[in-house]
């Protein structure tokens, strides 16, 4: 997530570098034709490319909204799963009547709050497509994590597993039927939220909203210098270049917010949320470990 209060141009400039040098040569040409060699032929009424325009921009606008939606949506979703982590949490050392001198009950109430933070990390590495084994041994152990080998879906093995653990804990008589049924409800949530996420990381924009965009932007910004020349004469390049950033951007910049888990500098912060989770969780278990926030890096953060 872009953290400062300027968009760097040197990361949008190499998505459209190639578009914008063919287009300015397209217009100078088009300016030094007509303005040296008299071909006024080449000129041609301003006003259907204004109509065009104005109904690019609403499509362009549409397609920024919904690609905007998604970016929004999981940006919600993360933040309910730190909400809802930390409820886990507190209720699970709270509601369990554990005896602090039984080892076996204590094991058991920490052990649904380190399985929720390796969920985090999990769900993290499920939507980013990554290897999340490396993250859950140092979680969970070498045994407990291999444990979960077997599993293709590794944040719904996890939210079983805690599951497993309450149903132990009220067999043990340390939960009644009223708390095990609010700790139930949090695990809903969470697969409630995984669930959405899949949603988002499974279902792409039709394609027809990258490609028609793009393709129209194109002859937009082809025929701009054509409807320009008459008027600017030898200005026109400057005038039809600007105007051709300003579309090329959008439509870039939709694209870039589109796909939300991609583990870009757009997306949303995953690495840094699901670090956040683990130290917040990890304090209400006492256990402070010597884990180093995610600091934002030249005004990104992942």
């Amino acid at each position: 997530m872009i953290l400062r209060e300027s968009v760097p141009l040197q990361r949008l400039w190499p998505r459209t570098f190639k578009r914008l040098m063919l287009l300015l040569a397209f217009d100078c040409a088009v300016a030094g034709l007509y303005v040296f060699l008299d071909w006024h032929w080449l000129a041609f009424d301003a006003l259907p490319i204004g109509t065009l325009g104005s109904a690019l921009a609403i499509f362009l606008a549409f397609r920024a909204n919904a690609a905007y939606g998604r970016w929004w949506e999981a940006r919600q979703l993360w933040g309910q799963l730190v909400n809802t982590s930390r409820a886990l949490a507190r209720q699970a050392l709270t509601a369990l009547d554990v005896d602090p001198d039984n080892a076996r009950h204590t094991a058991l109430r920490s052990g649904i709050v380190l399985n929720q933070v390796a969920f985090v990390h999990a769900l993290r590495c499920h939507l980013r497509r990554q290897n999340p084994f490396p993250e859950l041994v140092g979680v969970l152990g070498h045994a407990e994590a291999e444990a979960l080998r077997g599993y293709g879906n590794i944040p719904n093995a996890l939210t079983l597993r805690v599951a497993e653990q309450l149903q132990e804990a009220r067999a043990l008589g340390l939960i009644d039927s009223l708390r095990w049924s609010a700790l139930d409800g949090s695990l809903t949530t969470l697969a409630n939220i995984q669930g959405a996420c899949e949603r988002i990381k499974n279902t792409p924009l039709p394609r027809q909203f990258s490609f028609l965009p793009r393709m129209l932007v194109d002859a937009f910004c082809w025929l701009i210098p054509l409807a320009l020349v008459s008027g600017l004469g030898i200005f026109t390049p400057i005038a039809s270049a600007l105007i051709s950033f300003t579309l090329i951007a959008i439509d870039t910049a939709s694209q870039a917010i589109e796909d939300p888990f991609e583990n870009t500098v757009n997306d949303t912060p995953m690495t840094a949320l699901s670090r956040g989770i683990e130290l917040t969780l990890r304090e209400m278990l006492d256990q402070r470990k010597a884990l180093p926030e995610v600091r934002a890096i030249d005004g990104f953060v992942y």
